[in-house]
């Protein structure tokens, strides 16, 4: 049955990695990375900045439909991106229609080894956005049963942790709750 995991987190908790992992391990899997959305608007707003609210909600609801799109035409999608608590009720309210499972899934590693990774590939320039980010992600009420540590597995047996606790439901996003009270 198609589907759609949201695999969030900080930047550096591996997001990125993970969902392309888990998108070539599906024969119809799709991976959809939400930072090529940011690059769509012609005049963007850094998506850090306060000001960038309403620029990122529209951005939310895009990429939503574009990932309903895909698992309502039988595809397993991954969306990998920070889509953190407070953008739920955004993602719920677009998915409410659809039969479909929504697996919600924070990565989270300590802010050094996130630190490590983010500067790996661009520098330290977005130190202070990992930071911020890490600290957001760090008490998710309601939500930090989605957690799963990324900080020491490899990908691989990240993957078959997920595996069976998405066959659970541990990760199963319920969306008359997040409507209703903003909790899942």
């Amino acid at each position: 049955m198609a589907s759609i995991a949201i695999i969030t987190g900080s930047p550096g908790a591996g997001k990125t990695t993970f969902a392309a992992y888990l998108s070539n391990a599906k024969p119809r899997g799709v991976h959809i990375p939400s930072d090529v959305f940011y690059t769509f608007p012609a005049h963007p707003i850094s998506p850090y900045r306060s000001a960038a609210q309403e620029q990122n909600t529209d951005i939310i609801v895009a990429i939503t439909r574009t990932a309903a799109t895909f698992a309502t035409r039988g595809y397993d999608v991954f969306l990998d991106g920070i889509f953190g608590p407070w953008f739920l009720p955004v993602i719920a309210a677009e998915l409410q229609t659809l039969n479909l499972p929504v697996d919600y899934v924070v990565l989270r590693a300590p802010l050094e080894v996130a630190l490590r990774r983010v500067q790996d590939r661009i520098g330290h320039e977005k130190n202070h956005a990992v930071r911020e980010m890490h600290a957001q992600f760090a008490n998710l009420g309601p939500y930090d049963v989605h957690v799963l540590d990324s900080a020491e597995a490899s990908v691989e047996k990240l993957a078959v942790v997920f595996e069976s606790r998405r066959a659970d439901g541990h990760f199963r996003l319920n969306i008359p709750a997040v409507l209703s009270k903003g909790a899942a």
